[in-house]
């Protein structure tokens, strides 16, 4: 062997040798690393600083209970309704004074006395209209009933307050002795619109008694009768809402024709009365109910949009209930 091919061998092997030793110590270390991980226990978390360790700045607010606005919320458990959300269920027994104001129902007692004035004023014209008559005491009795039962103080006059049964019972009679074969109908009409004359002009019946006794609804008229109302009250209503000048020229008269189809609304259901107990028939009136209330509301505040809407959708239950009751 040559002097320079030694030289060659030894210098490749100086070459190797720290390259084996790098790659013995990096199998080592490994080793140690998995060694380690193997025998250690869990990690420990660092401990949660305490509350007084905490600088106190503009963002980290020691007292979070401070910064809340209002009253603290109460998270008690209510039970859940068992009716789909959104669905708003049919309420009856509403409260007349909700319905109908007093005005109205004066304006609609007064709005009777020239009409019976007319019918009365020679017996042959009468006996051409006793129908008619008879409708007009009928309709009279029932709002009689309603300020008997009235239950705001000071909306209807006290002399009627005070008197309601007595003209309730006064114009039932009234209505039936015309409706009767024999007796004189002539005399009674007439003697009864001179009752309903002196009433407005502030001299009232004094009737003793005024019970209300095994008194139903059906007893004063039937069910055509309101719905004849209800129908001359819807026809104000769409047509006072045509249009925009026309509503604004006619409030008075449209809240006047809201009123009496909410009223209608709850008379309708009441016990007795044809359909009375039929859900959808319920259903069919508290939409009407609710309409007209909207309606009103939607005339006080000069809104025509509102108030179009709800008159078209008080024409929309007329027709569907119309549709399954007759």
């Amino acid at each position: 062997m040559t002097v320079s091919s030694f030289l060659a061998r030894l210098t490749g092997l100086f070459k190797i040798k720290p390259l084996l030793q790098f790659l013995t110590l990096l199998s080592y270390v490994a080793f140690c690393l998995t060694t380690a991980k193997l025998f250690a226990g869990p990690a420990k978390r660092q401990a949660a600083p305490r509350p007084e360790n905490i600088p106190s700045s503009e963002i980290i607010e020691p007292d979070a209970f401070r910064l809340l606005i209002g009253p603290k919320p109460n998270f008690t458990v209510t039970p859940q309704s068992k009716t789909q959300a959104g669905i708003k269920q049919p309420t009856y027994g509403t409260a007349w004074s909700q319905l109908i104001s007093g005005s109205t129902l004066g304006d609609e007692i007064k709005a009777a006395m020239p009409r019976l004035q007319k019918m009365v004023a020679t017996k042959t014209f009468f006996d051409s209209h006793i129908n008619n008559a008879v409708d007009e005491f009928r309709m009279l009795s029932v709002y009689f009933e309603i300020i008997f039962e009235f239950d705001k103080e000071g909306e209807v006059r006290s002399s009627w307050k005070k008197n309601a049964v007595g003209y309730r019972d006064r114009f039932q009679q009234s209505a039936h002795r015309c409706e009767r074969a024999g007796g004189n109908p002539y005399v009674t009409a007439s003697t009864t619109a001179g009752e309903l004359e002196n009433l407005i002009r502030g001299e009232p019946n004094e009737f003793s008694g005024g019970e209300k006794k095994d008194f139903e609804w059906s007893q004063l008229c039937d069910r055509s009768l309101l719905m004849q109302r209800l129908k001359i009250a819807n026809a104000k209503l769409i047509s006072g809402t045509a249009s925009e000048p026309t509503f604004l020229d006619s409030t008075d008269q449209l809240f006047h024709a809201s009123e009496i189809i909410a009223c209608f609304g709850e008379l309708l259901v009441q016990p007795k009365f044809g359909d009375w107990d039929d859900v959808d028939y319920k259903g069919f009136s508290y939409n009407m109910k609710e309409m007209a209330l909207k309606a009103k509301t939607a005339i006080v505040e000069g809104n025509y949009d509102l108030a179009r809407k709800a008159a078209k959708s008080i024409s929309q239950s007329c027709s569907a209930c119309h549709a399954d009751f007759r």
